[in-house]
C-alpha cells in the first residue's frame, strides 16, 4: 500500500541543471517526498553545496551521457536546459520521460494548500520570509524558495502542515498552471521582455498575474499591484501598512506594530504581505512579531559578505531589473548612514539591458560611484547582442565621472580596496557572478 506520506515514492528523477535555485528546490522536496533523486549540473553552484550538506547524494558537475540512469526514470529540466543537451539527448534516446520542472511544481501544489507568491520583484524575499514565518509559528510549511536562507543554507523542505509556499514565476506563464489556494502578487511591472517575447508592455504582465490571482480562492496583493491588477480582477485583498518613520524599520497593519532587521522600504511592503497571510493562516501578532525579528536574510540579498582592511563594508545583491538596483542601492544608503556607496553592476541578459539600458544607468546615478561590468549573457549567445554592449560601453563613458566601465576584476578590486573607506559601502548587484568580487576584497 503507497505511504501517504510519501507521495512520490518509487519514482526515480534525475535532475538536469539541479545546481539552479529552483531546480535544486524542487529536487531535495522531491527526495523527501520519496523519489530517488540524481542529478547534474554544468559547475558547482551554492545550491549544490547547499544539497550536498543536506545529504544529497547522487550529484555529479559536468554533464555526461554516462549519468543518465536507464529506464524507468524521467528527466526533469528547466528552460535553460536545451534539445541539444548532452544528457538531455541521451534521455530521449534511451525513451525516458521527460518532465519539466513547471510540472513538477505543478504535482506539488496539488498534494498541498499552496501559497504562490507572484510579482515582479521581491518574490524569493517575500516568499522565503513567509515561509520562515510559519516555521516558527509552528506550522511546519513545504517551501520551495528561490534563494538560501543565510544560514542555515537551506531553500526547500517537505513540511508536515499541509501547506506549500513557492515562487511563482511569471515568465514563462506557468504559474497559471498550479493548484494555488491564496496567490500573493507582490508588485506590476515588466521584466522578460527576452524571454520568446512573452511580455511587450506592462499590461501583459497584469493581465497573467491578474489570472493568476483569479484563478486562486484568495488573493492578496500590495497597493501597487492592485494599480494594475483592477481591471482583471474582481476580489482580492489589498494591503496597504502604515510605515512608521525612523529607526528601527517598522509598519502598522491592522492596528499592529510590526518590526523587520532588513533594511529597504520594499521590505516593509515585502513583510506586511507576510504578515497578512501568515493571520490568515492561524499565525498571531506576538508570533509574527518574534518570527520577522529572527529573520536571517537570504544568500545574495543584502548580504553582508564582510569589510575591507579599510573597514569598508561589502554587500552582494541578487538586483538585475532597474527598480530592484534602485532599492538595493536605497537600502545601501539607509546603512551607509553618511558614507560613500560605491556599486558595481553587472547586467543579466542583453535583451534585459538593451530594453532598460536607460533605466539602469539612472538607477546607478543614486550611486557615489558606480562601476558597469560586461553583460553576463546566460542563456543568450553573446555574439548575437555584441551591438548592446557596444551601446552600454558608450552610455557609461557619457555618465563621467560619476560612472565607468570596469577595467576587469582584478584591476576594479584594486581599486576598490584602494577607494573605499571607513564606514563607505560596497555594492555588488547582479544576478550573474559579479558576487565573486567580494573575495578578494573582503580582508
Amino acid at each position: 500500500m503507497p505511504d501517504a506520506r510519501k507521495p512520490l515514492a518509487g519514482r526515480r528523477l534525475h535532475f538536469i541543471g539541479i545546481g539552479g535555485c529552483g531546480m535544486s528546490g524542487l529536487a531535495l522536496v522531491a527526495r523527501e517526498l520519496g523519489a530517488h533523486v540524481t542529478g547534474s549540473d554544468a559547475k558547482q553552484t551554492i545550491y549544490t553545496a547547499s544539497l550536498e550538506r543536506h545529504g544529497m547524494s547522487g550529484l555529479s558537475i559536468g554533464h555526461d551521457v554516462a549519468h543518465v540512469p536507464d529506464a524507468p526514470a524521467e528527466v526533469v529540466f528547466s528552460s535553460a536546459i536545451r534539445p541539444e543537451n548532452t544528457e538531455r539527448a541521451e534521455a530521449c534516446r534511451k525513451g525516458l520521460s521527460e518532465v519539466h520542472r513547471s510540472e513538477l511544481l505543478t504535482e506539488f501544489t496539488a498534494l498541498h494548500e499552496t501559497v504562490a507568491v507572484g510579482g515582479a520583484h521581491g518574490k524569493s524575499s517575500t516568499a522565503a520570509l513567509l515561509a520562515h514565518v510559519l516555521t516558527v509559528c509552528g506550522k511546519d510549511p513545504s517551501y520551495v524558495v528561490g534563494a538560501l536562507l543565510r544560514p542555515p543554507g537551506v531553500h526547500a523542505a517537505a513540511g508536515a502542515g499541509g501547506t506549500l509556499v513557492i515562487e511563482a514565476d511569471e515568465s514563462d506563464k506557468s504559474l497559471l498552471n498550479y493548484q494555488v489556494h491564496t496567490a500573493v502578487v507582490t508588485n506590476v511591472d515588466l521584466d522578460h521582455v527576452g524571454d520568446g517575447g512573452a511580455y511587450h508592455d506592462v499590461t501583459d504582465v497584469a493581465k497573467v498575474l491578474g489570472e493568476f490571482a483569479t484563478n486562486a480562492e484568495n488573493a492578496i496583493v500590495s497597493a501597487q499591484a492592485s494599480e494594475h491588477l483592477r481591471p482583471f480582477v474582481a476580489d482580492m485583498t489589498v494591503v496597504e501598512p502604515e510605515l512608521i518613520d525612523g529607526e528601527p524599520m517598522r509598519f502598522r497593519l491592522h492596528g499592529e506594530v510590526y518590526e523587520i532587521n532588513q533594511p529597504g522600504v520594499h521590505q516593509l511592503h515585502n513583510a506586511a504581505l507576510v504578515v497578512e497571510v501568515a493571520l490568515a493562516r492561524g499565525c498571531t501578532a506576538p508570533e509574527i512579531r518574534t518570527a520577522l525579528l529572527a529573520f536571517p536574510g537570504l544568500a545574495r540579498r543584502f548580504e553582508l559578505r564582510g569589510k575591507t582592511a579599510a573597514g569598508a563594508r561589502v554587500y552582494d545583491d541578487y538586483a538585475h531589473h532597474p527598480v530592484e538596483v534602485a532599492a538595493a542601492l536605497a537600502a545601501a544608503r539607509q546603512v551607509a548612514a553618511g558614507g560613500r556607496v560605491l556599486a558595481v553592476f553587472q547586467p543579466h541578459l542583453f535583451s534585459r539591458t538593451q530594453q532598460f539600458q536607460t533605466e539602469f544607468l539612472d538607477a546607478l546615478a543614486a550611486a557615489d560611484r558606480a562601476w558597469v561590468e560586461p553583460v553576463y549573457p546566460a542563456r543568450e549567445n553573446p555574439e548575437e547582442w555584441t551591438h548592446v554592449a557596444e551601446q552600454l560601453a558608450a552610455d557609461v563613458t557619457t555618465r563621467a565621472p560619476q560612472m565607468r566601465m570596469s577595467p576587469g576584476r582584478t584591476d576594479l578590486a584594486q581599486l576598490l580596496l584602494h577607494e573605499a573607506a571607513d564606514g563607505d559601502v560596497v555594492m555588488l548587484i547582479g544576478a550573474g557572478d559579479v558576487n565573486a568580487l567580494a573575495e578578494p576584497l573582503i580582508s
